[in-house]
């Protein structure tokens, strides 16, 4: 039996990797025939549009790339776009592949394989390796349609860069597909970048207003992370954690946490605890220093590198989290639905409108 496999990459100013990748997959794969490579243009502000019209007609017009365009994002919703690019595809087995991600030659056939010998099965790729080796290939998720559609996607509270797909995976587990590991390295090769280019049009990093950082003894070292909404995280974390490279410190890993709201008058930062009490004040000695009413010195982080450290591990935190809730609670999730939201389909102008009500295939 030959499935219908599609193959479903969402782009956000990220056409760089597109260029390199798209082709050579479909080139990769040619040999088999039920295959569509489904496209979504997540409100891309850079050349995709003009790209896929000049260089994808031809695959446009035979129907193995169909290319969706959203001009609704205002940032990089990493779940919800996820479960639109798949509530636009046909096939029987979905398959999310990352912008940068090469699937190498006779992948599809591979995956029709895999998927005829045992239907209650998804694919996954490796866990992470030492030297963060299999890093780049963590979105690789293949996945009956039927299960996504049954497990209502991809968890939408998750709105940054990872573990939504540690989330998904882990209730097909609970679900009761087994997981099957993509071995063949030809499968699981990917363009190489910086860390930055993860969280660079994500929720957090578009919405941050400062992070301030100072030692609190000599073993923690304090960050506040003020967001645009008047909304405040502090972190307590091991000295050095920020910096480090380690794969065991690409998550935070805070010693105590605590979130509220601030107010903010140009004299000084009042940050108040969830129940509306003062939790700490912090006065301006200068526009990137300032001192807390505890004595202690702040900074504001002005450096770029260690911001995007600090966001990127937050962003992780923040999906661990909400994986791990989802673990203990379990039960429905995105219960107002998902994937939602306005498409236009091939350059056309006609709106095509994903609501509330889901159903298994395009509309």
């Amino acid at each position: 039996m030959q499935n219908r496999i599609s193959c479903c990459t969402v782009c956000m100013n990220r056409t760089i990797h597109l260029k390199q990748t798209l082709k050579r997959n479909i080139h990769d794969n040619a040999g088999y025939h039920n295959i569509e490579f489904v496209i979504l243009d997540y409100g891309s502000r850079d050349d995709l549009y003009d790209w896929v019209q000049t260089e994808l007609q031809q695959e446009i017009d035979t129907g193995l790339v169909v290319y969706f365009r959203t001009t609704d994002p205002q940032f990089f919703h990493m779940s919800h776009s996820k479960n639109m690019a798949f509530r636009l595809a046909t096939g029987d087995i979905l398959c999310s592949i990352d912008a940068d991600n090469f699937i190498g030659p006779g992948f599809a056939e591979y995956v029709n394989e895999q998927f005829n010998k045992d239907p209650d099965i998804f694919l996954m790729p490796p866990r992470i390796g030492t030297h963060k080796k299999y890093w780049d290939v963590q979105g690789r998720i293949c996945v009956k349609r039927d299960d996504f559609y049954k497990l209502r996607g991809y968890d939408e509270k998750v709105m940054d860069y990872g573990y939504e797909d540690q989330d998904f995976k882990g209730r097909l587990e609970v679900y009761g597909r087994k997981s099957v590991v993509i071995k063949n390295p030809e499968f699981l090769d990917a363009i190489t970048h910086d860390d930055s280019m993860r969280i660079a049009d994500g929720f957090s990093t578009k919405k941050t207003k400062e992070v301030l950082i100072s030692v609190a003894s000599d073993e923690l070292t304090e960050i506040i992370y003020l967001e645009e909404n008047n909304v405040f995280e502090t972190f307590y974390v091991p000295n050095d954690s920020l910096a480090s490279g380690k794969l065991n410190d690409c998550v935070l890993h805070p010693k105590k946490r605590y979130a509220g709201a601030y107010r903010h008058d140009g004299q000084a930062i009042q940050l108040y605890k969830e129940n509306g009490t003062l939790f700490q004040t912090l006065m301006y000695k200068s526009k990137d220093q300032l001192i807390s009413d505890d004595h202690r010195h702040f900074n504001r982080i002005n450096s770029d590198l260690l911001r995007e450290n600090f966001l990127l591990k937050r962003a992780i935190y923040v999906g661990k989290r909400i994986f791990s809730q989802n673990k203990i609670k379990g039960g429905m999730i995105n219960e107002n639905g998902f994937g939602q939201g306005t498409v236009y389909q091939n350059f056309s102008a006609i709106k095509i409108h994903l609501g509330e009500e889901v159903t298994a295939g395009r509309i």
